[in-house]
């Protein structure tokens, strides 16, 4: 389950573009809990691509890659198929 939280982390600030308010809302918990998890998990990333805004890459239709969210204290893994939408 850690290594799911610590993906799903990773993968909201890069989709935030290491906002970390934005992806804190992402993850529907608040920016502390964020900060306290991205010590906890010792994830690092680049200042640098922080500030300047890093670019958002689009996965292909065709990649069907797990999903994890954070809704309510609860993780979820969720199958993504080639016709499932994004929200």
């Amino acid at each position: 389950m850690a290594y799911a939280q610590r993906a799903a982390i990773q993968s909201a600030l890069r989709l935030s573009s290491y906002n970390l308010s934005a992806a804190a809302e992402r993850l529907r918990i608040g920016r502390t809990t964020l900060y306290r998890l991205i010590d906890q998990y010792d994830i690092k990333f680049d200042e640098e691509a922080r500030r300047s805004g890093a670019t958002r890459r689009r996965r292909s239709a065709g990649n069907s890659q797990p999903r994890v969210s954070l809704v309510d204290g609860n993780w979820y893994l969720e199958q993504r198929g080639a016709g499932a939408r994004r929200a």
